[in-house]
């Protein structure tokens, strides 16, 4: 008997270590086909196992938005009617965003394990959070959703209280020692003096296997400030770039997704971000790259050569150091198309996305190696007109919201 009950457990054990390293398709299909397998691939030690093997196989996400021409997904269509409030103008071409992803370290790069979802159009504004733990966090004014476009499950999250003149923006940050998401959001009503203007810090807390959740007010100790970039999020503490709305300096606010404190981080006198600038992740560490750099009027060296330069937290230090990057042969390989500095792969390859402001019909991604010096050029197998595109590294797949 005994020895029955051992060998019934070594074989889940061993089911669990295969499943593990399966395609989120598969294990679509498996929750579907069997209740004991679906038991597995839905249970918390299973899915942080899972997250775990998947940062090991990280994706490159490309965040598309164009015309819609099709019908909406049927695992979307919810969204659609969930932020709109207001019916479309006659004869208003609508836009949708398409998220496709492929694995980024794996050959060939862009025909392995692709997944694509489609989000359908709202007659509002939606933005979209950097991915972070296998989610993005899509926001349409007040409204706010988690999604995962992996499995293709989504979650509507509580409408924030601001007021309607309100100005909004959010970011979404991730845990990994606890498993807990966090979508932060900042507001601020607008007045003529300064000293009138209202701001407003809140955070709502999304925790696996718990489906309440509300907004809470928190207290920012730092100065006011108002996000100019992007965020990205990296070991529990998200970062974007911001401005003081005392002196107007420019500075870098980071914040503890667990102890959900703020940290203003100043920036060396020669940095001045803005919205053209970006967070990237470079050898490991965060950095700060400026996307006028790779403008084409931007002359690159009398070699050939493309030379740029980037800002690098040392986590270590404490401080930002300017690191200069120079990448042989590009005149001669790129011409004159816009790329931009992307970030590092694992294999700290250099990622360059074409800027998506100048391309047609085809979109390219480059990847450096800076050990053999080659350069290579993939497409992202995403045709048709484009309005933007957006490419954001070391997306994983996630077994959240299922």
């Amino acid at each position: 008997m005994e020895n029955s009950s051992s060998e019934t457990l070594h074989v889940e054990d061993l089911q669990t270590e295969i499943m593990s390293w399966l395609p989120l398709k598969s294990l679509l299909r498996f929750v579907i086909v069997s209740k004991k397998w679906a038991s597995i691939i839905r249970g918390e030690q299973f899915k942080a196992l899972y997250l775990r093997r998947s940062m090991t196989r990280p994706r490159l996400m490309f965040m598309v938005r164009r015309i819609a021409t099709l019908p909406p997904e049927p695992e979307m269509v919810w969204f659609q009617s969930f932020c709109k409030e207001e019916r479309c103008i006659p004869g208003q071409l609508e836009v949708e965003f398409l998220f496709h992803s492929v694995y980024q370290e794996k050959i060939p790069y862009f025909s392995s394990g692709q997944q694509q979802l489609r989000v359908p159009p709202n007659t509002n504004y939606t933005s979209v959070s950097q991915p972070i733990g296998g989610l993005i966090c899509l926001q349409s004014e007040t409204k706010f959703a988690l999604c995962n476009p992996g499995t293709k499950k989504s979650r509507a999250l509580p409408d924030i209280q601001a007021h309607e003149k309100a100005f909004i923006t959010s970011f979404l940050g991730y845990d990994e020692a606890t498993n807990v998401f966090k979508v932060l959001c900042l507001t601020m009503v607008w007045a003529h003096e300064p000293s009138k203007r209202v701001y407003e810090y809140q955070v709502l807390t999304v925790e696996s296997g718990v489906e309440s959740c509300s907004w809470r007010g928190i207290t920012c100790k730092e100065k006011d400030h108002t996000p100019e970039t992007q965020g990205l999020c990296k070991g529990g503490v998200l970062y974007y770039g911001a401005r003081s709305t005392s002196d107007h300096r420019p500075l870098v606010m980071s914040f503890n997704v667990r102890s959900q404190e703020f940290t203003a981080i100043e920036l060396p006198d020669q940095l001045h971000i803005s919205y053209f600038w970006n967070f990237v992740i470079y050898n490991g560490d965060i950095a700060l790259v400026n996307e006028s750099d790779f403008d084409p009027r931007v002359v690159n060296e009398p070699n050939g050569n493309k030379v740029f330069h980037i800002w690098v937290r040392d986590a270590t230090a404490q401080e930002w150091q300017r690191t200069r990057i120079e990448i042989p042969r590009w005149e001669q390989n790129v011409g004159h198309v816009d790329y931009v500095f992307r970030g590092t792969t694992g294999t700290k390859e250099l990622v360059f996305a074409q800027d998506s402001r100048h391309c047609e019909d085809d979109f390219f991604v480059l990847y450096y190696d800076t050990f053999t010096k080659d350069l290579r050029r993939f497409q992202i197998g995403v045709t048709g007109p484009k309005i933007s595109v957006r490419t954001c590294l070391d997306h994983v797949d996630s077994l959240w919201l299922m």
